[in-house]
């Protein structure tokens, strides 16, 4: 592809952010007015657009379907234990709804355009973990897709240190990942970090 045609680093990042958002809504408002499956669907079609947009889908794939496994294992810990307990789709036999594997699948979206510069940097991402996970599970919460458990101030604090450990891991799985595959610099060599 021609270089002149790519869009600029910012360009990339904002419509990266805007994808992951507007999923993010999907998965999120989809529970909340009773389209849990709808939600899930249409977010997930917007990480198959982002499959589209990037061109290295092998590794971004790959750490979709990692992110996604181990935030099914962490959001089912956190459940089982209390923290916090998402709202029942009866017409899903699992655990956890759908939309929360996708939403995790998504969130990998962002890890070679909105927050790339979160690489190499463990304890900014930590950082960022710690903060971000409790605002966007919160924001869930407050819209009505899950609850919090009878200790609320325990399960923020909680939220925040497995969010403080999940952001630099999934970093770090990132790195390995394009380092394994060959598609280390991919990004940053287009001009779209």
């Amino acid at each position: 592809m021609n270089d002149r045609r790519m869009p600029s680093p910012l360009a990339s990042k904002l419509i990266n952010i805007s994808i992951y958002q507007a999923g993010w809504f999907f998965c999120v408002l989809g529970a909340v007015w009773g389209y849990p499956l709808i939600g899930a669907i249409s977010a997930l079609s917007l990480c198959g657009l982002h499959l589209l947009l990037v061109g290295s889908w092998k590794s971004e794939i790959r750490l979709m379907l990692i992110a996604c496994l181990l935030g099914v294992i962490v959001d089912s810990l956190q459940q089982a234990i209390g923290i916090f307990t998402f709202k029942k789709d009866p017409a899903w036999p699992l655990w956890l709804p759908l939309w929360v594997f996708v939403i995790w699948a998504q969130f990998a979206t962002l890890f070679h355009f909105s927050l790339y510069w979160l690489q190499n940097r463990p304890l900014l991402a930590a950082l960022f973990g710690a903060i971000g996970g409790p605002l966007a599970y919160g924001a869930g919460i407050r819209l009505g897709a899950a609850t919090l458990g009878p200790e609320p101030a325990l399960s923020i604090l909680s939220l925040a240190v497995v969010w403080s450990i999940v952001t630099p891991v999934l970093c770090r799985i990132s790195h390995t990942i394009d380092a394994r595959e060959g598609t280390y610099g991919w990004f940053v060599n287009r001009g779209i970090n």
